[in-house]
């Protein structure tokens, strides 16, 4: 098998996919490409450059979003949806998306159209720079914590003993999550249309 960036990046996240992150290592991602482990490091110096790759990997599914500059909010939004969808698509990878920094060029590239959407808008650098921040910190956390009500086991206990647990629980519960991420993405997205200088 001819080795490439391009193949060995898709390859990890597929291993990642299947075997989980804490799992994953050079030496098995090598017995999947038919290598030796070394062989991977003439194309990704070491193993954190192979998963700044995997995010790249990831990234790119949210780069390639059609962005309209005519409603430029609802772009945004599909942004935010596409990307809280890579913790449902491959939920033992999402977590490197979200805790490494964006270090790559692609991934700065990403983050250039994004910056310049809201640039184009009238948005000023600080205001963007605190709604990235806000936004990427919102869609990163409720899709961590969909993640981890899959393994959550109901204390009905608890339930029973604490009355407004109990009566707000029933919709933090994982069928009202599409409803609860709209619901934050309206008060955010309503706030940053405000904060546009140009009509």
């Amino acid at each position: 098998m001819r080795l490439t960036h391009e193949k060995i990046r898709r390859e990890a996240l597929e291993l990642i996919d299947a075997d989980g992150l804490e799992a994953f290592s050079t030496r098995k991602l090598g017995a999947r490409l038919g290598c030796e482990a070394m062989a991977i490091y003439w194309y990704y110096p070491n193993k954190e450059a192979l998963l700044d790759a995997v995010v790249d990997e990831l990234m790119a599914q949210v780069g390639r979003v059609k962005v309209d500059r005519e409603d430029w909010v609802e772009a945004l939004r599909a942004i935010a949806r596409a990307y809280r969808g890579l913790a449902r698509k491959h939920p033992n990878a999402f977590p490197l998306v979200a805790t490494r920094r964006f270090t790559t060029e692609s991934t700065h590239e990403f983050l250039e159209r994004l910056f310049e959407l809201a640039h184009a808008q009238g948005v000023d650098d600080r205001t963007t720079a605190r709604y990235f921040r806000a936004v990427s910190a919102y869609c990163s956390g409720i899709a961590l914590n969909e993640l981890a009500a899959r393994r959550a086991l109901d204390d009905a206990k608890a339930r029973s003993t604490f009355p407004r647990l109990r009566a707000v629980s029933k919709w933090l519960e994982p069928r009202h999550f599409d409803d609860l991420f709209e619901f934050g993405l309206d008060v955010l997205f309503r706030s940053l249309a405000s904060a546009t200088t140009r009509p």
